[in-house]
């Protein structure tokens, strides 16, 4: 937001999506985080950053990097995903075409955010509940990572 920060991304996302997790929730300050899946080598980094020390639900640390003059989120960077990190997508200056693929932790989405036409769904649970009829469910947002790496060159 104040440009003290900067950062290029040398490489198409794997995947984008929305995060309905209650860490990515009060971390956005909406109802959801927009996020881009990249490998963490792909980013490149101008500007001072900090960064906020947290757990996901794998019980891993989550590092949320955010910039320390404005408090602008930019990054979150899970140890379950060594090799990837999710840019926050309001931060990136032209994200026009952002248009998410994934929607993580939908049973914890607020009941009035409608769901993403499409979308692919991952919640906490194992099953597929009744709420998300459009696709497979997974165990957590670690899985998705984690498929999405498996993906690498591929096309959702």
């Amino acid at each position: 937001m104040c440009g003290a920060v900067r950062y290029a991304i040398a490489e198409k996302p794997l995947a984008t999506g929305l995060c309905h997790c209650n860490r990515c929730r009060p971390q956005s300050g909406s109802a959801f985080s927009t996020v881009i899946f990249v490998h963490r080598s792909a980013v490149t980094i101008t500007g001072e950053t900090a960064d906020f020390e947290d757990f996901g639900s794998s019980g891993l640390k989550v590092l949320r990097r955010y910039c320390p003059r404005c408090g602008s989120p930019l990054f979150t960077v899970p140890d379950v995903t060594p090799d990837l990190m999710m840019v926050k997508a309001g931060g990136i200056d032209s994200n026009e075409w952002f248009q998410p693929i994934w929607e993580l932790f939908v049973t914890q989405r607020r009941p009035w955010v409608a769901p993403i036409p499409q979308a692919r769904l991952s919640s906490k649970a194992i099953r597929q509940s009744e709420e998300e009829p459009r696709g497979p469910t997974v165990g957590d947002a670690a899985f998705v990572a984690l498929q999405i790496a498996a993906r690498v060159g591929g096309r959702f």
